[in-house]
């Protein structure tokens, strides 16, 4: 049975405050690669292990709680959020190696932000029908908020309070914050045709294949700079406090070309939106090996992969709908957060390895590049045969 929830403008803005701490936990954290390291004693590519594991848990529970959210509704995922968030916080807190500091925080901030971003979009699809499109690159925002807000603050954090000190304070407002965010949340059956479409039918079709694999290779180009951003800088001598910087002005950027993308969608569609936003992201992040460690390289590079970043990821969801229709739309954006889960744990994992092992950023930024390519050879053919409408109403 559906339920009545609050209105549409409640929902988005829920869904806009709650992603936007539970992905910018997960996601905006790299400026913690240093000092994690240094304090658990460990080498900078083992926290970025332990952020790439976060990220993969993150996106890849959406193709669970996607479906689960359609039958079921997305508040108690919101609720286990609340909970999970901040308590994957207290044991990096409190935690006496690394081992468990990387469990606690890539499980329960990893998990709990997996339990919010692909129910709530779920969400917004179900409860918004006109201009469906627009809607989900709005919800979509709080991705990118979160880049502008959490590095910076986290830097400021974790100066005065140290990294233990500084997880207690960000814990303390993800419950706050996910906690306010319940009361608005859908709790009843969302779509009367939830679970009629299994996995193994939706991976049958070779557009939406070629969808999903070609955002392996362009989210593993994708993450690298969220993680590494900050850290690679530091390896050219840019201080930590600035490198934190460029990544959150790579987040305004990205929450701009949000804003920018609802009309562009409204005009063009969401998928020609999107194809742009995956080869900008990919050519943007070749111009990173230009930067040199410049700093008005580095803030070039900042601004242009943002806007693409924003483009892609932003009016992602909306291109699915649009090629593919909204019959099992949560299965089939959890399908797409898996493939990003992929990426997510390969780009920022290897590009992390490869730093380390040549004593450069280069070599962590050319993985990237040749991830983003070769994501992008394949997602672009996307749309050739896709089934289902060509345009599902925005």
């Amino acid at each position: 049975m559906r339920t009545a929830t609050a209105g549409p403008g409640r929902l988005l803005a829920v869904t806009v405050a709650a992603t936007g701490v539970g992905l910018g936990l997960a996601t905006g954290t790299g400026p913690l690669v240093g000092p994690v390291a240094a304090e658990f004693g460990v080498a900078r590519g083992a926290v970025a292990v332990m952020l790439a594991a976060t990220l993969a848990a993150t996106l890849g529970l959406g193709v669970v709680t996607g479906p689960w959210s359609q039958r079921h509704g997305a508040r108690p995922l919101v609720v286990l959020a609340a909970a999970a968030i901040p308590a994957g916080l207290l044991v990096l807190a409190v935690a006496g190696s690394f081992p468990v500091a990387a469990a606690g925080f890539a499980l329960g901030v990893g998990g709990g932000a997996g339990c919010l971003f692909v129910p709530l979009q779920t969400a917004v699809a179900a409860v918004i029908e006109r201009h469906r499109a627009a809607a989900l690159v709005v919800a979509s925002a709080g991705a990118g908020l979160a880049t502008v807000v959490t590095p910076p603050a986290t830097v400021a954090l974790v100066g005065a309070l140290g990294v233990r000190g500084a997880a207690v304070v960000l814990a303390v407002v993800a419950a706050v914050v996910v906690g306010a965010c319940v009361p608005a949340v859908p709790s009843g059956r969302q779509d009367a045709t939830a679970g009629a479409t299994g996995l193994r039918t939706v991976l049958a079709e070779p557009a939406f294949r070629r969808f999903v694999l070609g955002a392996v290779g362009v989210c593993a180009a994708m993450f690298v700079p969220f993680v590494h951003l900050a850290s690679f800088a530091t390896m050219r001598g840019v201080g930590l406090a600035t490198g934190a910087m460029l990544v959150a002005v790579a987040g305004a950027a990205s929450l701009l070309a949000r804003l920018a993308a609802v009309p562009a969608v409204a005009r063009w569609g969401a998928w020609p939106v999107c194809r742009v936003g995956a080869v900008g992201l990919t050519v943007s992040v070749a111009g990173w090996l230009l930067a040199d460690g410049r700093m008005a390289g580095l803030a070039a590079f900042a601004v242009v992969f943002g806007g693409a970043h924003g483009a892609y990821v932003g009016v992602s969801g909306a291109a699915a709908a649009e090629l593919f229709g909204v019959a099992d739309f949560g299965l089939r954006l959890g399908v797409m957060h898996l493939a990003a889960a992929a990426g997510g744990l390969l780009g920022p994992a290897v590009a992390g390895l490869a730093a380390d092992a040549a004593g450069s950023p280069t070599a962590g930024i050319a993985v990237a590049v040749a991830c983003g390519v070769a994501g992008c050879a394949v997602f672009l053919c996307a749309g050739v045969t896709a089934s289902g409408p060509a345009r599902a109403p925005r």
